[in-house]
């Protein structure tokens, strides 16, 4: 066989074509992998409305949580201090009673 332009040219049109595919191909699959990694239409709601969704559901953000637990340690010496009063006065209340039981003892005996 011997050498001839035209075949030489197609021959390097049909590389360039299969090099262009190959590029394209690449790009498309390139592409498809950095969409992957984007936020859905669902996660982009969420970001923009997320404080707007936790006021209507009555959440708690982290920020309350964080607030809450800073002061738990207040919230409970006063529970403490509440459950001791309560105690004393139960105690109190117990020995009027019992006063009151001995007193209708003696009237019931009488």
């Amino acid at each position: 066989m011997g050498w001839s332009w035209p075949t030489f040219w197609y021959t390097l049109l049909i590389l360039l074509l299969v090099v262009a595919f190959i590029l394209v191909l690449l790009w498309f699959i390139s592409l498809m992998r950095r969409r992957k990694g984007m936020p859905s239409h669902v996660e982009l709601y969420f970001d923009d409305n997320f404080r707007k969704i936790i006021d209507e559901w009555d959440l708690v953000s982290r920020d309350k949580v964080k607030e809450f637990k800073k002061d738990i340690g207040k919230r409970l010496g006063k529970v403490d201090d509440d459950i001791s009063s309560l105690d004393k006065k139960r105690k109190n209340l117990d020995k009027k009673l019992n006063m009151l039981e001995k007193q209708i003892d003696t009237l019931e005996g009488s």
